[in-house]
């Protein structure tokens, strides 16, 4: 039992990472104003992930979508910002539903197109691209 038990912890663990530890894995920001910085400075759309703790859809999230080989070179072209609900980011984007992801018009810092909950790849990917369509037609 106690096996099993050790077995359950070391799994859960595994998955079970804060904003800023998958931030740091996936190469992405982890504060709010310096992921907009960096985005009107490379003049790109921002991607703000918002997860919790302990919260297996987030995990899927990052440890599925973020994480393939074909979004994480789709996002080259954004700056992707993970982040915890409680962190500092503005009340604009504040959710009760997790994870939830922002596309974010850098310059005016205000959503373009929105997604709420786990989402994979091939949505995710359709998001992107929404997402670049609704900036474009918003700021022509």
């Amino acid at each position: 039992m106690r096996i099993l038990f050790l077995s359950f912890l070391l799994t859960y663990s595994l998955f079970a990472a804060n904003a800023a530890e998958a931030a740091k894995t996936l190469g992405a920001e982890n504060r709010y104003s310096s992921a907009v910085a960096k985005a009107q400075k490379e003049k790109k759309m921002l991607i703000m992930v918002i997860v919790k703790e302990h919260c297996r859809w987030c995990d899927k999230m990052v440890d599925r979508t973020l994480s393939d080989s074909t979004v994480r070179k789709a996002m080259e072209n954004y700056v992707t910002l993970i982040v915890d609900k409680d962190d500092d980011f503005p009340a604009d984007f504040k959710e009760n539903f997790f994870p939830s992801t922002f596309f974010i018009d850098a310059a005016t810092q205000k959503s373009v197109y929105e997604s709420a909950g786990f989402v994979g790849t091939k949505c995710f990917l359709n998001d992107l691209n929404e997402s670049r369509k609704i900036r474009d037609e918003l700021y022509k």
